[in-house]
């Protein structure tokens, strides 16, 4: 094998084990400690969520952001008390719409974790979560998956930059095979798991 191509390899090799969330070990979350959960996933999985920090904390400090019209819903399921932080606009989390103040509070609440909720286990779609996350606690940011797993986000940015340069070169190997495969396309927009060649990828690299 050439030079180059061992580079390749490399560079390929890399990006595989950064695209994929690395699990957590249950037993390091700081549970009995202050804990943030953003909303991002259907209210099942909040419920699934709260019902684990109450089995391993009883009286848990919980926070939960979400936008306003699911207060009521939430106060009606929670197996445990919860301050509420309302998302103060309509669609999708957005870093910029979450007021300086509401931030402020947040960041003074000295969270051991914060959390988002994922209705898969790929963290596919959360990247404005991740940021909004990440400007309350940078380190101890985890998503609790579809699988009812817990996944470290820590690493999120460099996973990011790993995504767009994997899809990236899956455009370039598509125009390469297919003349007829439009150019442009924007494939940031797409599910990574759609794409060509990504579950092979994970299944023969990182099978969970």
């Amino acid at each position: 094998m050439t030079d180059a191509a061992n580079s390749l390899r490399v560079v390929l090799d890399r990006l595989v084990q950064d695209l994929p969330l690395a699990p957590v070990d249950e037993a390091t979350v700081p549970w009995d400690r202050p804990i943030l959960i953003l909303r991002s996933a259907p209210m099942r999985r909040l419920q699934a969520l709260l019902g684990g920090i109450v089995a391993r904390c009883p009286t848990p400090a919980i926070h939960i952001m979400s936008h306003a019209r699911d207060e009521d819903a939430i106060r009606a399921m929670a197996p445990c008390d919860f301050t509420f932080h309302a998302y103060p606009v309509p669609g999708p989390y957005r870093l910029e719409d979450v007021p300086a103040a509401t931030l402020d509070r947040l960041r003074a609440e000295a969270f051991g974790s914060v959390f988002c909720l994922d209705a898969g286990t790929w963290g596919n779609g959360l990247g404005e979560v991740e940021r909004l996350l990440a400007a309350i606690l940078e380190r101890g940011m985890v998503s609790f998956r579809g699988d009812c797993t817990y996944a470290t986000l820590d690493g999120w940015r460099q996973r990011r930059r790993a995504e767009a340069a994997f899809l990236e070169l899956l455009e370039w190997y598509q125009v390469r095979l297919d003349p007829e495969f439009p150019e442009g396309l924007v494939l940031p927009m797409r599910s990574t798991a759609q794409l060509p060649g990504f579950e092979t990828h994970m299944s023969m690299n990182h099978e969970p």
